[in-house]
C-alpha cells in the first residue's frame, strides 16, 4: 500500500510541475498598470521592446519592462519616460517576494526617488538608489530590473550612452557570520559536542533568527526546484547555508542545519526547557503524526508547481517569529507550535517541518546510492 501510495505521491507531483510550465500565465497586461490608469494613457504597439505612450493622440512618453532576480524568485518592473529622458515612474508588475516587503517598500515610499531620474542614471544603491531597511534585497532587484527597463529606452529611442555596471560582491558581516556558525555547526557534531550544539543554536537564534531572519524554509527548496536561483554575488549568505547544508548531507550524511544551527529548533528547546514539561505522546499517535511533515510537504509543492511561486504555500511560522509577520495560516501554526514545545520536545519540528523532512528525504536517498555503490563494489 505504502508503495502505491508513494508513486500517486510522485506522480502528482509531476503532473503538477507540467501543469505550471505549460499553462500558468507569465504575462502581465501592460494595459492595467495603475501609472498608465492614471494618467489615462495608450499603450501602442512595442519597437524593440519599447512601447510608445500617447495621450490624446499626441505622444507622451514610453514603457519598458526590465526584470532582476529578487529573494523569492524573478521578479519585473516597468518604467515610463516622458518624451526628454526623465523617467516618469515605476511600477512593480511581477514579483515573487514576500509580501511583507513589497508592502515596505509602498509605504516608505521607495519608488518615488525614481521620478524625474534620467535614463542613464546608474541605478545603484547607496549611490544614487536609497533602500528601504528591511526590504534591502528586494530594493536592489527592483534598482536592477528598472536599470533594465530604462537603458532599454535610452539605447532604442534617446541613442543615449549608459554606463557599464559591473557586478560586484556584496560582502557585510553578515556573510562572515552565517560562514562561522556553519563552521561551528561542524566542529560541534564532528567531535559530538553538546555544548557546542547548544552554543551554535543560541548563535543561529540571535543571527539567523532575529538579527537576519534567513532561516531555511519550504521556500527556499521551491526556488531551486523552480530553477529560481537569487544572485550569488547579492545573496552570498543564502548559497552559504543552502550549498552547506545540502554538501554536508551529501558527502558526510549529517543534517548539520537542523542538528546544530536552525534558530527555530533553539526556541523550541529553549520553550521546552522553560516549561519543564515532558508530556510522552501516545505511541499510535507519535507514529500518524510523523507521516504530517510528508503530507504537507507534497500539498504544499503541489502548490507551488501548479503556480510557479515557490513563496505561495510557505506555512513555516520561521518568518513569523523572528520578524513578527505572516500570512494566513502561519497565525494559527506559530501560537500552536509555541505552545505544544511547553509540552513535547521539539513539537514542530519532529511533526510539522517540511525543512527537516525535506532534509531527512535527502539523507535517506544518500544512503540508499551509497548502499547501491557499496554493493556494486561487493559485487565486482
Amino acid at each position: 500500500m505504502k508503495k502505491y501510495i508513494n508513486w500517486i505521491a510522485w506522480i502528482s507531483l509531476g503532473i503538477a510541475f507540467c501543469y505550471g510550465i505549460i499553462f500558468t500565465d507569465h504575462s502581465h497586461e501592460l494595459e492595467h498598470l495603475k501609472i498608465l490608469q492614471t494618467e489615462d494613457l495608450q499603450l501602442k504597439e512595442a519597437k524593440e521592446g519599447v512601447y510608445p505612450l500617447y495621450k490624446n493622440e499626441k505622444l507622451y512618453g514610453y514603457l519598458s519592462t526590465g526584470s532582476s532576480q529578487g529573494y523569492g524568485g524573478p521578479l519585473q518592473v516597468a518604467v515610463v519616460s516622458d518624451t526628454s529622458g526623465l523617467i516618469i515612474g515605476t511600477e512593480l508588475i511581477k514579483n515573487f517576494e514576500t509580501p511583507s516587503f513589497v508592502a515596505k517598500l509602498s509605504n516608505k515610499k521607495y519608488y518615488e526617488q525614481y521620478e524625474e531620474k534620467s535614463l542613464n542614471d546608474e541605478f545603484q544603491l547607496k549611490k544614487d538608489v536609497e533602500a528601504v531597511s528591511g526590504a534591502t534585497v528586494s530594493s536592489l532587484a527592483i534598482a536592477n530590473a528598472s536599470r533594465d527597463a530604462s537603458y532599454q529606452i535610452a539605447h532604442k529611442v534617446f541613442q543615449l550612452e549608459t554606463p557599464r555596471i559591473e557586478k560586484s560582491w556584496r560582502l557585510t558581516p553578515k556573510e562572515g557570520i552565517v560562514a562561522l556558525i556553519i563552521i561551528i555547526a561542524f566542529l560541534a557534531i564532528y567531535f559530538k559536542s553538546k555544548k557546542l550544539i547548544y552554543f551554535n543554536l543560541f548563535l543561529g537564534l540571535v543571527f539567523i533568527g532575529f538579527l537576519f531572519n534567513a532561516s531555511l524554509s519550504l521556500t527556499h527548496f521551491g526556488r531551486i526546484l523552480l530553477g529560481y536561483f537569487p544572485d550569488i554575488h547579492t545573496h552570498l549568505s543564502w548559497w552559504l547555508l543552502v550549498a552547506a547544508t545540502l554538501s554536508l548531507i551529501i558527502i558526510w550524511g549529517k543534517n548539520v542545519y537542523c542538528t546544530a544551527i536552525c534558530p527555530f529548533r533553539a526556541s523550541q528547546m529553549l520553550l521546552h526547557q522553560i516549561s519543564g514539561i515532558n508530556i510522552k505522546m501516545d505511541q499510535s499517535l507519535g507514529k500518524a503524526l510523523a507521516f504530517t511533515p510528508k503530507f504537507l510537504i507534497w500539498l504544499s509543492l503541489i502548490l507551488i508547481f501548479i503556480s510557479q511561486n515557490p513563496s505561495l504555500s510557505s506555512y513555516e511560522p520561521f518568518a513569523m517569529l523572528f520578524s513578527l509577520k505572516g500570512e494566513g495560516i502561519q497565525w494559527y501554526i506559530l501560537p500552536t507550535a509555541l505552545i505544544g514545545a511547553l509540552f513535547f520536545s521539539n513539537f514542530f519540528c519532529r511533526f510539522f517541518c517540511p525543512v527537516g523532512g525535506i532534509l531527512n528525504w535527502v539523507i535517506a536517498r544518500r544512503n540508499q546510492v551509497k548502499q547501491l555503490i557499496q554493493k556494486h563494489k561487493q559485487d565486482a
